[in-house]
């Protein structure tokens, strides 16, 4: 690699490793990231100050995936059936996409880094699917991950189809919330057949923003379009 390869932060997590609290992320995506061109950095959680000087250092940013967002964080109260969330991975996350956006650094999310850009734009999470919806499909696979589930139908002339090659794309499922109410900077490009807003775009041609719903790091070590995912991303932030 190159001085000209951009340096991509990956959002993370903190998990219990032996009862040793631990920085936390899935390895396929800094597979997915060095595939592409790019040189993958995990970004820990923190506070403001340090969102703010990440950011500055990273070329763009990957929301990944991950527990819950918070309702908090847009403003309602917990349902019943909200699953565990993680208050300060969900405050860091809005600091980043905060100065991304102050900087217009490209930003891809994935899974949770959906429901975490929409509601850091001033959009909202539905909270459990399948409440909010008698007639959904399912949402959270039981096959293994690589292995896409369900149909979801591409906006013709959006970036995502642009990508993908198609209006139709098969897809994996490993999530039971959503986005909700879109943020005023953010359409919706992807849904599944129940509805579920399975992809966004931001509307600022000057910034870059992607966000969708399944995994496709999960897929892209064996399928193309979800490789070019990671590589229009990274092209972007070079």
């Amino acid at each position: 690699m190159g001085n000209c390869n951009p340096v991509i932060g990956i959002s993370s997590s903190v998990v219990d490793h032996g009862d040793i609290p631990s920085v936390h992320v899935h390895q396929k995506y800094i597979t997915s990231v060095i595939q592409a061109g790019g040189v993958p950095v995990v970004i820990p959680l923190g506070d403001d100050e340090m969102a703010k000087i990440i950011v500055s250092k990273c070329d763009g940013i990957i929301l990944s995936g991950g527990e819950d967002v918070d309702p908090h964080s847009y403003g309602e109260d917990p349902d019943p059936k909200l699953r565990k969330t993680n208050a300060a991975r969900d405050e860091m996350e809005l600091a980043v996409v905060k100065y991304a956006k102050e900087h217009k650094k490209p930003l891809f999310g994935i899974c949770r880094g959906i429901a975490m850009l929409n509601a850091a734009l001033g959009g909202t999470v539905i909270q459990d699917i399948e409440k909010n919806d008698d007639e959904a499909i399912k949402h959270y696979q039981k096959a293994e991950r690589p292995n896409p589930t369900h149909e979801i139908t591409v906006s013709e002339g959006s970036k995502l189809e642009g990508i993908l090659g198609s209006t139709t794309v098969r897809v994996n499922s490993m999530h039971h919330q959503a986005a909700g109410h879109l943020a005023p900077d953010v359409i919706a490009t992807a849904k599944a057949s129940d509805g579920v807003v399975e992809a966004i775009e931001g509307t600022d041609k000057d910034w870059y923003v992607l966000a969708v719903q399944w995994h496709p790091e999960e897929m892209a070590a064996e399928d193309e379009a979800m490789h070019n995912l990671f590589k229009t991303f990274i092209d972007e932030c070079k």
